[in-house]
């Protein structure tokens, strides 16, 4: 052991990055690129994050094969359940990926997960459709045309709703569907909602909401996703 690592040792380790990068003969970020896309490990368990700590006994491998080109940008769609934080730093541990998806799709590697952005959040009470990017083309649909996308919602309002009230909801439509257990449901579409704006509309019209669900962003469904589940955008599918 040289003095060097002999001193990181005692210092409790150096980080994975510096010693991955010493090691390849490669930069600091193609050593957190190979981390971020899964391709690492320290005594054949996989790393997480580049700062964490290793001695200088431990063993760090990489996958063979694997290029420390930064990963294709993704886009992923998920079910939010009612009662989950869009913005909660812990949400994808909290959530499973489709059976689906995880067996035709890119890796679940650490990557896929950095620098996400919510373009089409909702509120933590309310529950379906969300997307996150790392894709500018579709942050641009979802925000900056936001107005040219429309959003599907199913609206379950407490008691009976006179259906004279529906032409309130403007500049929302909606219509009447299903009556249960004292509630009516609602089919309210409108295009580039604004976050609460749909129960906002429902309050001013004397009605209700018990509960809200996005079915629909675009031409994208939440069909065939389970709540509390999530998937990568296929490359042939488009909002």
């Amino acid at each position: 052991m040289n003095d060097a690592t002999a001193d990181a040792a005692a210092a409790g380790g150096e980080r994975l990055s510096k010693r991955l990068a010493a090691q390849l003969g490669c930069s600091r970020r193609e050593a957190e690129q190979l981390v971020a896309q899964g391709a690492v490990s320290v005594d054949g368990q996989p790393a997480t994050a580049p700062q964490q700590r290793v001695m200088a006994h431990q063993r760090v491998s990489v996958t063979p094969g694997t290029s420390a080109a930064p990963p294709a940008p993704a886009t992923l769609l998920l079910h939010k359940p009612a009662g989950i934080d869009c913005a909660d730093p812990k949400l994808w541990s909290r959530l499973q990926r489709d059976a689906s998806d995880a067996l035709h799709g890119r890796p679940a590697v650490p990557g896929l997960f950095m620098g996400q952005r919510c373009v089409a959040p909702l509120a933590t009470h309310e529950s379906g459709l969300v997307v996150f990017t790392q894709v500018p083309a579709v942050a641009r649909r979802l925000l900056d045309d936001a107005p040219l996308v429309e959003h599907e919602y199913t609206v379950e309002i407490d008691g009976e709703a006179d259906p004279a009230l529906l032409p309130r909801l403007r500049p929302a439509r909606a219509s009447i569907g299903s009556r249960r257990e004292g509630r009516t449901g609602l089919r309210v579409v409108l295009h580039g909602p604004e976050p609460g704006q749909i129960e906002a509309l429902c309050r001013t019209a004397g009605l209700a909401v018990a509960t809200l669900k996005r079915l629909r962003i675009g031409r994208l469904p939440l069909a065939g996703l389970a709540a509390g589940q999530w998937r990568c955008l296929r490359g042939q599918e488009r909002f």
